[in-house]
């Protein structure tokens, strides 16, 4: 199996070579009817209201598997934080919802989004001040303590190696009485050692590095969050499973073997949920 440090310059790697490429694409999935999408499952995760405030070299590089702003309930003047921003479809609705008293800071692990988020966030006329993109690591973001309301992350967090690390620095951001809206892909049950090396060894898209909803969420309690609440769930079936795990695209992310992921199949969900740092 690649070490984790090997794991996220792969990962980092793909999604900057992705960003490279999809921002000069023509279409892309989510500039197609909001009820279908690449690497997210087929679910309206954004409506046409937010689509039309989203500029298209955002939405080309939109990599979802949720749509977190719909149920952070952000309140205008709140300082949001994004891990894993990519191409600012999410940073760019959450800085419409804070308004200009609020701030939105996006943060990716591939400097090549970052640019792309950049020009994204221009086009759409948002203010400078509004906005503030970092290239970082999501667990060492150098970010003062206690300096962000809310942290979305949209489909991130599974690509990282060290979850434990991501959601310890995620609650050290975060003021007392911040939440956490997240959307990710989580497995529903364990899996053979075997496999999941199998998985592990080519860091198979967003299936490489899901891991048993139980771990996640003892992850989760571990780094301090408390109050986790489901907001929806959503199996991957078909063609959903096989696109997230080759997500970015299979141009980018080796395939598993087929057999492989039958084995996965109907044990692979999308979850969206919060929850609180206590005060």
């Amino acid at each position: 199996m690649m070490k984790n440090l090997e794991i996220s310059r792969v990962v980092q790697t793909r999604y900057g070579s992705f960003a490279e490429a999809a921002g000069r694409a023509a279409t892309s999935c989510c500039s197609k009817p909001p009820t279908s999408s690449c690497c997210a499952p087929r679910q309206a995760l954004y409506d046409e209201s937010e689509l039309a405030l989203v500029p298209e070299l955002a939405r080309n590089l939109s990599r979802g598997c949720g749509n977190p702003t719909h149920f952070a309930k952000l309140q205008p003047g709140e300082v949001v934080v994004d891990f894993g921003c990519g191409g600012g479809t999410d940073l760019i609705l959450a800085a419409h919802k804070v308004g200009e008293r609020g701030k939105v800071i996006g943060i990716d692990f591939a400097q090549q989004m970052i640019e792309q988020a950049k020009e994204a966030v221009a086009q759409a006329g948002l203010h400078d001040e509004m906005i503030e993109l970092r290239h970082a690591s999501l667990d060492n973001t150098a970010l003062a303590n206690a300096c962000a309301d809310v942290l979305i992350s949209n489909c991130v967090i599974n690509l990282c190696p060290d979850k434990d690390a991501v959601y310890l620095e995620a609650f050290r951001i975060l003021k007392p009485g911040g939440r956490l809206a997240i959307s990710d892909i989580l497995l529903t049950e364990p899996i053979a050692a075997d496999l999941r090396n199998r998985f592990q060894s080519i860091s198979a898209g967003c299936i490489g590095g899901a891991i048993p909803e139980d771990d996640y969420l003892r992850t989760l309690k571990n780094a301090g969050f408390v109050a986790v609440l489901i907001v929806s769930r959503h199996p991957l079936v078909g063609v959903e499973l096989d696109d997230m795990a080759r997500c970015p695209g299979e141009e980018y992310t080796p395939a598993p073997l087929s057999k492989d992921l039958d084995q996965v199949r109907g044990k692979v969900e999308s979850v969206k949920f919060t929850a609180i740092k206590p005060s």
